[in-house]
């Protein structure tokens, strides 16, 4: 089965839609209606469509809001083997929201989803996820392909599976606030014959044909603390499945995406040097300096960009305190990030915080009933 060549920000394989559209179908509900319903562009259905055309992941969503609803079943649209039942993401969620670590936070998702796979006769799952090994690493296990996906087919286990497992790396980068650092991904299903797709859903080593399921990380990734409340997840849940099914990245068909990408998220490290950043986009430094002159910058104006939007983004946030922000933006004193924001806004951290907070409160309205879990809507 062949699959898209480039995984784009913000979108999705048409194929998620067709697979949740054969769900409700087979439950007895009319496609077509649904699609009107939610004024959908395009038929998933149709016998010309392209199963492999990338649309909008927002569109996923709406459709995935409502087959969620009529089925309650919450397991967006992956072929899972075992059902997941409305609200269950929630819960777990709640499970492991007030962990100290990521790897508490691991530990402790799987032992949740382990009691419910035993609630509906399915295999339990691996009994220890989370291990350290001897190299200085740390393996978190998942399912073998037969227990985790319902479809005894290789292939479509195979995309099962990385689906899965790369809808698991969004939420942990979610709930400590930065990149996940993955030193390889193991995958049992053997090597496809075009594995581009595989590689950009990741974008690091893969093993295929390997004994088990897992990702490999150091091991003071496991460290890592949790920077996320109740407040925050219950803000998250409303756009999911979105934030799950894709990656932040920008398009990096650009040079100045292709810069942020190499930076990535976590500003806490120091920038690259002009000469790493050129040399990692394979051209001189004199030609680097030309281009972001076409653009209108400099590399020094990039960084500070790239802070500001970062810090913008942060202060939306009102679990993460000021001092933290400095540290995750890479400043060694919270006085040069207040300088350095003041510098780029005209505002302190702290004004900027309650500015927005009042623009909120200002302009709140009724929570939207379309939310992720049901559970969230207990009227509705």
């Amino acid at each position: 089965m062949p699959k898209p060549a480039n995984l784009k920000p913000g979108q999705v394989p048409l194929k998620y839609a067709r697979n949740m559209l054969q769900v409700v179908t087979a439950q007895g509900y009319n496609p077509a209606e649904l699609l009107h319903s939610l004024q959908f562009p395009v038929d998933p259905l149709a016998a010309n469509a392209d199963r492999d055309a990338m649309i909008d992941a927002r569109l996923y969503t709406r459709l995935y809001r409502r087959v969620m609803w009529l089925l309650q079943d919450e397991s967006f649209g992956l072929g899972l083997r075992q059902r997941t039942p409305a609200g269950s993401f929630r819960m777990l969620a709640l499970f492991i929201i007030h962990c100290e670590t990521l790897g508490q936070a691991l530990q402790r998702a799987a032992e949740f989803m382990s009691f419910c796979r035993t609630l509906t006769d399915t295999p339990s799952g691996v009994k220890y996820p989370v291990q350290l090994l001897e190299d200085g690493s740390a393996r978190f296990r998942f399912p073998d392909d037969g227990d985790l996906a319902g479809s005894g087919d290789v292939n479509q286990q195979r995309y099962t599976t990385a689906h899965t497992m790369a809808i698991w790396r969004r939420f942990c980068q979610w709930l400590i606030g930065k990149p996940l650092d993955l030193r390889s991904v193991h995958l049992q299903a053997p090597e496809p014959e075009k594995r581009a797709y595989f590689d950009q859903l990741f974008d690091t080593e893969l093993v295929f044909g390997a004994e088990y399921n897992a990702f490999f990380m150091p091991s003071y990734t496991l460290d890592c603390p949790l920077v996320r409340t109740e407040d925050s997840l219950r803000r998250f849940l409303r756009d999911a499945p979105y934030h799950l099914l894709v990656s932040p990245d920008e398009d990096d068909s650009t040079l100045l995406s292709q810069m942020k990408r190499i930076v990535g998220n976590d500003l806490s490290h120091e920038f690259p040097s002009v000469v790493a950043m050129a040399d990692r986009l394979h051209m001189s430094v004199r030609t680097l300096r030309r281009r972001l002159k076409e653009h209108g910058t400099t590399y020094q104006q990039f960084k500070d960009e790239l802070r500001r939007e970062h810090a913008m983004r942060w202060l939306n946030q009102p679990e993460l305190k000021i001092n933290a922000i400095s540290a995750l933006l890479g400043f060694d004193e919270p006085s040069a990030f207040h300088r350095s924001f003041k510098k780029w806004t005209g505002m302190t951290p702290g004004e900027y915080r309650t500015s927005r907070q009042s623009l909120t409160h200002d302009s709140a309205a009724p929570a939207a009933t379309g939310n992720y879990k049901r559970s969230e809507f207990d009227g509705r």
